[in-house]
């Protein structure tokens, strides 16, 4: 007998103590893809990195142009020259190889530089927001089902660009 009233005793305590928790989550790629500082800092990669791209086209077509023009080079009459030519190709797809594997880590490390200041924006503009807003708990990874009501993800943009200077 005791146990069964201690048991609704604890019931009735828990219940009264009982609070509604407030969740909220986060779709992280929708808040990064419609962030203004997100896209000035891709408009500001490309405008950095375009050049050298363009560059490097331009190389790769010069290379396949040599490498035509080098085909219907008859190789009897100056294998010499034909082999000094085919050099200079070899070694103009082994500098064009190297530049490009440097401008592409180059490309990589801004941007992953730029994915992690932005990060941190928006981790900040959450932790801001779940405490203004009173907030237990704010998920941002994979979800089967969300609904509406604690998708956050455009209160955090909102946030995020009231804050932007």
């Amino acid at each position: 007998m005791r146990f069964i009233a201690l048991f609704f005793f604890t019931l009735l305590v828990t219940s009264i103590n009982a609070h509604s928790v407030k969740i909220g989550y986060i779709n992280v790629e929708e808040v990064i893809n419609n962030l203004s500082q997100y896209q000035q800092e891709n408009d500001s990669l490309i405008q950095q990195f375009e050049p050298k791209k363009q560059q490097l086209l331009d190389l790769f077509k010069h290379i396949e142009l040599l490498k035509k023009n080098l085909k219907n080079v008859d190789r009897s009459i100056n294998n010499e020259t034909y082999q000094k030519e085919l050099n200079n190709i070899r070694e103009l797809e082994v500098g064009f190889q190297k530049e490009t594997e440097l401008w592409q880590q180059q490309l990589n490390q801004r941007k992953l530089e730029s994915l992690q200041k932005i990060e941190s924006i928006i981790n900040k503009a959450i932790e801001e927001f779940a405490v203004t807003e009173n907030y237990d708990l704010i998920l941002y990874q994979n979800a089967a089902f969300v609904s509406d009501e604690v998708n956050i993800s455009n209160s955090i943009i909102s946030k995020i660009e009231g804050l932007s200077p």
